[in-house]
């Protein structure tokens, strides 16, 4: 039955336990989590686990915390359902989610299973697009060898088959604008909100002495972060000379970390805390942050900008974001070395962190939650 009055409950369904958040979907789950739990809401989490352990700390952002196993048995890669989801089927889930008439937020085309459920039919359902997924698993397959190339071309098939199950939902929450206009246009029938990701913070960082050295950070056992990473060692690092160049981040590939000490003037900082991380990113001359898969919002780019002075990017690491004026956008080589030299000559200042204050406004988390609370009271009533 339709609620009569502005939902304060709501399902989450999260496509693994995010917690903790450090990285792209999780830390956009957790922090989307707070805001709802700060903003009145009874929070109820149903979680995929598998690879991580479960976390009494989510009882902070949720009232509840339901956890399911993750099937990933072989004979799962034989359904016609992506695998992503056909691994995230859970009857328990569909009980648990029966159990009241509250709004649900499905995270991820991965966590859809249920979506077209007809005994969800009443229900509120939202869904988060983290990407365009097929088109993700598309430029995996592009860079991928072997077997994970066939996996992941398979897998971009049948998630672009499987992507109309979004015409079940009442409304998707795109990441970035140009994501929006995508499932707006394939979708119109939809309601399609462009609601920004949400992170740890909600002011731009003070002003503070910044060091001599280049930043780039991520998991550094990614293969998207380590071609990044290759791509500033061979082609701008050593056309930056008398530069300190610092690559931190988790897990650091042997043959990256290789790299990194052959290089003059680079160095690694493998599993920084989260205290050092920060420290690094906040005193950078600048955060270099470069990606070749245009798809979704990259996190650690909105961590460098509430966090750090200047950030040299390029144009595929800000496509829909509405960010462009916050960064030194750079494409070639000669052009990300020439932003290095501006920036060392340019310190960052009062008057670039009120422009960052302005540019970053529509990625508060407060208004963000406003802005869902309106349209689950419009879905609602």
């Amino acid at each position: 039955m339709p609620l009569s009055s502005p939902p304060l409950r709501i399902h989450v369904v999260s496509l693994q336990v995010p917690f903790p958040p450090d990285y792209g979907g999780v830390i956009d789950i957790y922090y989307k989590l707070r805001a709802l739990k700060s903003a009145g809401y009874e929070v109820l989490l149903h979680t995929y686990q598998y690879d991580r352990q479960q976390a009494p700390q989510l009882d902070q952002v949720a009232d509840r915390v339901y956890y399911y196993p993750r099937d990933r048995s072989f004979t799962r890669q034989f359904s016609v359902d992506p695998y992503i989801v056909s691994s995230r089927q859970s009857s328990q889930l569909l009980t648990d989610l029966l159990a009241d008439d509250a709004p649900i937020l499905f995270e991820g085309i991965h966590c859809c299973a249920h979506l077209a459920d007809p005994r969800l039919t009443s229900r509120c359902k939202l869904v988060r697009m983290h990407n365009v997924e097929h088109e993700y698993y598309d430029g995996l397959a592009r860079k991928a060898t072997g077997w994970h190339r066939l996996y992941y071309r398979i897998e971009a098939t049948r998630l672009k088959r499987y992507e109309a199950i979004l015409s079940h939902a009442d409304a998707i929450l795109a990441i970035t604008e140009s994501d929006r206009c995508y499932f707006a246009s394939k979708y119109p029938q939809v309601a399609t909100l462009w609601l920004p990701a949400f992170q740890a913070h909600d002011r731009v960082a003070p002003l503070s002495p910044k060091g001599d050295y280049m930043l780039y950070h991520g998991n550094l056992s990614v293969e998207e972060n380590i071609e990044a990473a290759q791509y500033l060692l061979q082609q701008v690092v050593p056309s930056t000379p008398g530069t300190s160049w610092v690559f931190a981040g988790k897990n650091p590939a042997d043959r990256l970390a290789r790299q990194i000490a052959a290089t003059p003037g680079a160095r690694l900082v493998a599993n920084p805390s989260d205290e050092e991380m920060e420290r690094l990113i906040g005193e950078a001359a600048a955060n270099v942050l470069i990606t070749f898969q245009p798809t979704g919002l990259k996190l650690k780019l909105l961590h460098a900008l509430y966090t750090g002075g200047h950030c040299i990017v390029n144009s595929k690491m800000l496509v829909g974001t509405g960010l462009d004026r916050a960064c030194l956008v750079a494409d070639t080589p000669q052009a990300l070395s020439h932003a290095v030299a501006t920036v060392l000559k340019s310190p960052f200042d009062h008057q670039a962190r009120e422009r960052r204050i302005r540019l970053l406004e529509p990625y508060d988390s407060a208004r963000n939650i406003a802005r869902l609370t309106r349209l689950l009271t419009e879905k609602t009533l």
